[in-house]
């Protein structure tokens, strides 16, 4: 029996969320300890488990059958697992998205790039399941490792540049364990008021973009103390104009508290606190044990273009 596995990782937006559903810019990176694996075998006829995988087949089927004449012969049973928290903000859905792409990719030898990948994922959210996203969950998780993104034009050519992850400070994700609003029902009502014309939401954004290449000229530039101000900034910006949930507000307080700059890594149900130095995330790591929340210190994942 023919088996076949991908993979595709958890992401943590840096810096720029939620400018990406508006031609922002953002920076982000793929995390090695949190993903899906998707794995396909022999079956006699389609087996999808959950319709998020049948509204991407759609995509998919007609995309294939173009480049893989075969594709109609070769039927599988798709099934997955996932280590991501639930509703934490980490980008779980999408990551079953791009796994599910890679797998199907070498079920029927066809060959997708990052961009298709994400520009995929992204419909499949978007179009098929009537979902409010943007682009860097998927273009973070497609491309791998760390990048700074322009959404202008999210999947064209010059839209990702990878960066080197040695640039980063001590991190550390940690989640509450409260299932947040799916994010597409964040998003919904701010985008509703910037298609109106909103003067708040539309200054917003962009003040969150600009603040993305503050962000990452103070990383390259290894500027700490300007970076975390950047996240702080972000954090602050996004509330002006988002509901936060009160499980998200106690956690970004008690990092904040301890002089972490903090925000979250996408739309709530964990935060991204960045810490001083090894000390600093030692003491994060304490209090997150005493208020019994999970944690993990992100390792950058695998770069797949």
């Amino acid at each position: 029996m023919r088996c076949v596995q991908a993979r595709a990782e958890a992401r943590v937006g840096l810096l720029g969320n939620p400018s990406d559903l508006y031609g922002g810019r953002g920076l982000g990176f793929s995390v090695e300890d949190l993903g899906v694996v998707v794995r396909l075998s022999s079956a006699a006829s389609l087996e999808l488990p959950e319709p998020i995988f049948e509204a991407c087949w759609s995509l998919f089927e007609p995309l294939a059958a173009q480049r893989s004449p075969e594709l109609s012969t070769v039927p599988h049973a798709l099934d997955f697992e996932s280590n991501v928290p639930f509703q934490s903000g980490l980008s779980g859905s999408s990551a079953l998205l791009i796994a599910a792409l890679r797998a199907w990719g070498e079920w029927y030898d066809v060959e997708l790039s990052a961009a298709e990948q994400a520009e995929l994922a992204l419909r499949t959210e978007v179009e098929v399941l009537g979902l409010r996203a943007g682009p860097l969950d998927r273009l973070v998780q497609a491309f791998g490792g760390l990048v700074a993104m322009n959404f202008a034009d999210p999947f064209g050519p010059q839209a990702v540049r990878p960066l080197d992850e040695e640039l980063l400070p001590p991190l550390l994700v940690a989640w509450h364990g409260q299932p947040g609003e799916s994010s597409g029902d964040v998003h919904e009502p701010v985008f509703a008021r910037w298609q109106a014309g909103d003067v708040e939401v539309r200054s917003t954004m962009e003040q969150i973009a600009l603040n993305a290449d503050a962000g990452s000229t103070a990383l390259e530039a290894r500027d700490l103390p300007s970076f975390r101000a950047c996240i702080d900034r972000n954090f602050d910006l996004r509330a002006g104009v988002f509901p936060i949930q009160p499980a998200d507000a106690d956690l970004i307080g008690l990092g904040r508290g301890l002089g972490a700059a903090a925000k979250f890594p996408g739309s709530g149900g964990s935060v991204l606190f960045v810490a001083r130095d090894e000390a600093h995330l030692v003491e994060l790591e304490a209090a997150c044990d005493a208020a019994g929340h999970r944690y993990l210190r992100p390792c950058v994942g695998q770069r797949h273009a």
